[in-house]
């Protein structure tokens, strides 16, 4: 089962990165967000995981930071993220 968490990440991972589109494609960005959050939620992920998959990209695409993403969803979720994050 789904929290509205869930919605609320949903929603912000669209709005940051809206601009944005596949690369060499004109899919918006999110498409990618939500496959890969559906596979987690496939493979047995519990809903920070899933929000995680949602927000993977978005320090290193998005201009987001640790501390905001901890702000809105959790530490744990912030953890996930950093730890998917390309330096």
């Amino acid at each position: 089962m789904t929290t509205p968490r869930y919605g609320q990440a949903l929603q912000w991972a669209e709005d940051i990165h809206r601009p944005q589109r596949r690369k060499g494609k004109q899919v918006p960005y999110i498409s990618h967000l939500i496959s890969v959050s559906a596979l987690v939620w496939e493979d047995g992920g519990n809903e920070d995981q899933a929000i995680a998959a949602l927000l993977h990209d978005a320090i290193e695409d998005a201009g987001q930071s640790h501390a905001s993403i901890a702000d809105r969803f959790g530490i744990d979720v912030a953890n996930i993220v950093r730890d998917c994050t390309d330096t």
